[in-house]
């Protein structure tokens, strides 16, 4: 398995079969997945990707001002669950965010996710909230400086 810089386009499958199902595939684009300072990375097993996470280079207002850095689209193959390889995405996302300066790294995480995200060391704030379409969801973020 190899964590390897991937394009926007390459996310796309991933998005809408894992996070949103319901969707047309033009909707699983989003805003800032074309800035240059967007990191698209993709978990890559035998040339196929069976996992993703797109690195955003934007704070968190309820968090801090400071260099922040948003992870979202975190999503692995149902094939490939269990075997680490969203620890290894996220470790490769916090990595590069640290690299390019932040302090924090932060999501909206699906609450379905707030146990895999304890284990990696991240707060989760209290205050469930619902993405419309999408479901409940945590505020998380970790400190990488």
């Amino acid at each position: 398995m190899q964590i390897e810089q991937i394009n926007a386009n390459e996310t796309l499958s991933l998005r809408q079969s894992i996070l949103r199902p319901n969707s047309p595939l033009s909707e699983c684009m989003y805003e800032g997945d074309d800035e240059n300072t967007t990191v698209h990375l993709g978990a890559i097993k035998e040339g196929v990707v069976v996992g993703i996470v797109s690195i955003y280079q934007r704070p968190c207002p309820d968090i801090s001002t400071e260099c922040g850095f948003q992870f979202r689209a975190m999503a692995t193959a149902l094939s490939i669950r269990g075997q680490g390889v969203g620890f290894q995405l996220l470790k490769a996302a916090q990595d590069h965010a640290k690299n390019k300066g932040a302090k924090y790294l932060w999501a909206n995480a699906r609450s379905v996710a707030i146990d895999f995200y304890k284990k990696a060391g991240y707060s989760i704030y209290p205050d469930k909230f619902e993405i419309q379409g999408v479901g409940p969801h945590y505020l998380i973020s970790k400190y990488v400086a």
